[in-house]
């Protein structure tokens, strides 16, 4: 497998002043190299002044970018509460999909603080040092409502933070909770 991942990190190497025609360049769970291919699109596409959904959103891993989420993450003694662990599942991008603008997970948690929260996960504009911004959308919550986090493919860090409604709101702390940033390990693909 080095060889082969060598070989596609070569093609993207290679082929850096085209990254919109390189489908298969990245190995299925590969996720620095899918990152590093949405990267570039991203640069190509802004200064090609390409809209960012114009890009190819086919399914699988050059097209649903988001796709390198997939698995289950764990966040242990979550909010700063010893003992408490909250899961974190997204789910593979589906490979019927004409079209992939994100990705479902399921927020878990103890039952004593609730039912599983379902989710929309989608990539938004990298940030500094290769670290991306992800929005967590609940769409059957009434109103609607987004939290914002990271994903530090370097780390393998993916966080949530609790403390933002919809990218503006501040909400009240959590009481007792030391933080209100969830802080994500994946445990497993």
């Amino acid at each position: 497998t080095k060889f082969f991942a060598a070989t596609a990190l070569c093609a993207l190497s290679a082929l850096s002043e085209d990254p919109m025609m390189l489908d298969d360049a990245c190995l299925l769970g590969d996720d620095a190299c899918g990152l590093e291919l949405l990267q570039r699109r991203a640069g190509v596409a802004r200064t090609a002044g390409v809209a960012e959904d114009a890009l190819d959103t086919s399914p699988g891993v050059s097209g649903c970018v988001e796709g390198v989420l997939s698995g289950d993450w764990l966040n242990q003694d979550a909010l700063g509460f010893i003992t408490v662990n909250v899961r974190l599942h997204v789910y593979p991008p589906g490979p019927d999909s004409a079209y992939c603008d994100s990705i479902n997970a399921d927020l878990i948690m103890p039952s004593y603080l609730g039912a599983p929260v379902h989710y929309n996960v989608t990539f938004l504009d990298p940030v500094a040092n290769s670290t991306y911004k992800v929005k967590y959308y609940n769409s059957l919550a009434n109103p609607p409502y987004y939290h914002e986090g990271t994903f530090d493919p370097a780390t393998g860090t993916l966080t949530e933070d609790l403390g933002m409604l919809n990218g503006e709101t501040p909400l009240p702390p959590i009481a007792g909770a030391s933080t209100s940033i969830l802080t994500f390990k994946r445990v497993s693909t």
